[in-house]
This record gives C-alpha cells, structure tokens and sequence, in this order.
C-alpha cells in the first residue's frame, strides 16, 4: 500500500510540473479600431431626422442611432432638440418633411453635410402563441421491490427497497413570443442630394416553448429595444468606424517565455516585450516567443515588426494560431489604410 501511495504522489508531481510548463495559452481581450464599411468624404456633420413609422418606433429609433454614433465620436451631430427648432421654424416636422429631394434645401437650413433619415416598417411583438403538449413524466406506482445497490466508491453492494415507477403522459402548457422590427435607413448628401448609405434590415426575437411555472417571457418593451438597438449598432458601425472586442492568444513556455505572458496578461505590453527578446535569444528555436512578440507588436500597432516575428515562428513551427495571425496582419494593414481614409475628417488618427 505504501508503494502505491508513493506512486501515486509521483505522478501528482509530475502532473504538477507539466502543468506549470506547459499551461493552456492565454487568452487577452483587447479593442480594436475597426474601419466603417461605407467611407463618406466630406461628411463630418450630420442631421438624424425622426424616422417614419407606427407608435413613434420612428422617433425612438432616430434617438437611439443619435445616442450610438455620438458614443463613436467620429461626426458631429446635431442635438435634436435644435433639429426640431430649426424645423419648427421653418413649418417642418421633423419626419414628414425629410426626403432626397429636399435633403439640399435642409442641410442648408440645419449646417450640416449629410441627413440621416428612413422608414420603420416593422415595429411588433405579435399575440403570444398558446399550446399544449404531451410530455413524459415518472411518477410513483405505491409499490416496491428489493434491489442490488452498488456503492461507487466502496465497490460493495448491498440490498435496498425502491418504489417501482412508471411512465405516464401528461399536459404541458407552453407560450411562445415573437416579434420584429424592420428599419430602412439611408443617408443623403446635402450638398449634392446623393445617397450615400443604403441599408435595409430585420431583426427578430423568438422565445421559444416557455413552460408554465418554468421561466418567464421577456417584456414586449424589452424586445422591441434590444432588436432596435441591433439594427441600430449594425448601422452605425456601416458609416462609422467603432471599436470591436477581440481577444488574442498568448502562449505559454519556459523562462522568460512565462515571465513574458505574467506582464501580457497584467497589460504590461511593454516589459514583455523586452522579456520576450531576452526569450528569443537565449532560447532561438522556441516558437511560443516570437510568436509572443508578434502579438505584443501587434497591439501596440507595430504591424511590420508584428508581421516580420510571425513568420519566423511560422518557420519553425507550422501553427494554425500563427498562420492566422499572419493573415490578421494582411487584412490590420487594409483597415488601417481605410481608417486613414475615414479619419481625413476629423483631427483624430488610428
């Protein structure tokens, strides 16, 4: 017994130094500036007009688009109230009145380079749907019988009384909600009158089966706000650069290699690299840190010295991880041209 105790811790000490040496890459959340889809010269301020559409869904999703491209600070915009004083002014309202043709004679009116206006088409949560299925259930028969009952731990088995059970169908109630909201937006040049966004789209929500006593259905309000806020996002990041939540991996290894990823994780970016150096000369075949040392760059924005370390662990070691890096690299330099191009407008750079 005394043999195979000390086994045993052998092999827990071998498990532990492996763990150490060899622990599961670490993943880093990071944010990265992502270009808008449409580039838009010219275009810094803009007008968002009320919506058309049902139950004032026109005005909530005008406000809504309002509050996430001022979170970008990429355009000025006009406050509404001073959209709707300037109209009011002018006999206007601040929906009916917006339209390609008279987007020139408005944007002169309000200052601005472009308008932001559309349709709601859509704007519903439909009647819940009601049914009823049959589902199994077990339920007790009154009657026992003597079994063999093993003991997961001891191997023994020993004799117990259990209620014979048996399968009967019963009745479950169940509702289901649906709902949509469908948003044509567009954006027109008030200098020229073009158009120079399109964009038409529907989110929908469904429930599911939501068994009686077993959840509660989602607020009609709440549906109608998290697919207008959807569609909104969508949207915004289309005209808008914005920022995305990404995450990169960070290998573990020996030495400095680990020293390296305790200040990466801690988003000391700058002493890891310089300990990932220190790990690259003393240890030049091990992948795990040049591999390290283009992500740190990468972060930090250094794309050639980023690109240059991924290949040289690609030369060592013909990683999927690496190979996709490198190819994050390729399209970082695209976007970041094309961010340049959308930040001409403003007094900020990527």
């Amino acid at each position: 017994m005394t043999k195979f105790f000390r086994g045993i811790a052998g092999l827990i000490a071998v498990g532990i130094l492996l763990f150490l040496c060899c622990s599961p890459a670490a993943t880093i959340p990071i944010q990265v500036l992502k270009p808008a889809a449409v580039t838009m010269p010219g275009v810094r301020k803009i007008a968002i007009a009320d919506f058309q559409g049902p139950d004032r869904s026109g005005s909530q999703i005008a406000s809504l688009l309002q509050a996430q491209l001022m979170e970008t600070r990429f355009f000025d915009i006009l406050e509404r109230d001073k959209l709707k004083t300037i109209l009011d002014e002018q006999t206007m309202s601040m929906s009916g009145a917006v339209d390609e043709s008279s987007a020139v004679e408005i944007g002169k009116l309000l200052g601005v380079d472009a308008l932001i206006f559309g349709e709601v088409t859509r704007f519903r949560v439909e009647p819940d749907e009601e049914g009823v299925e049959k589902v199994e259930k077990k339920e007790g028969t009154g009657k026992y019988e003597t079994v063999d009952e093993k003991n997961i731990f001891t191997g023994k088995t020993k004799k117990v009384r259990r209620e014979i059970m048996r399968t009967v169908w019963v009745d479950q109630h169940y509702r289901v909600r649906r709902g949509t909201v469908s948003v044509n937006f567009r954006v027109v040049s008030t200098e020229t009158a073009a158009l120079l966004a399109v964009h038409s789209d529907s989110k929908s929500y469904d429930s599911g089966k939501i068994v009686e006593g077993r959840g509660a259905l989602k607020p009609v309000g709440e549906i109608l706000a998290e697919l207008s806020n959807s569609l909104c996002r969508t949207f915004t990041r289309m005209i808008s650069p914005y920022y995305l939540s990404e995450k990169r991996a960070v290998e573990s290894g020996k030495g400095d290699i680990a020293v390296g990823k305790k200040y990466a994780e801690s988003g000391l970016w700058p002493e890891a690299i310089e300990t990932w150096k220190k790990a690259v000369e003393q240890m030049p075949q091990e992948s795990a840190g040049l591999y390290n040392l283009g992500v740190a760059y990468e972060i930090q924005g250094d794309l050639d010295s980023a690109e240059a370390h991924y290949k040289k662990a690609i030369a060592l070691k013909q990683n999927k991880l690496y190979l996709e890096a490198l190819k994050r690299i390729r399209q970082a330099r695209e976007d970041r041209i094309k961010l340049q191009e959308q930040m001409m407008n403003t007094d900020e750079t990527p």
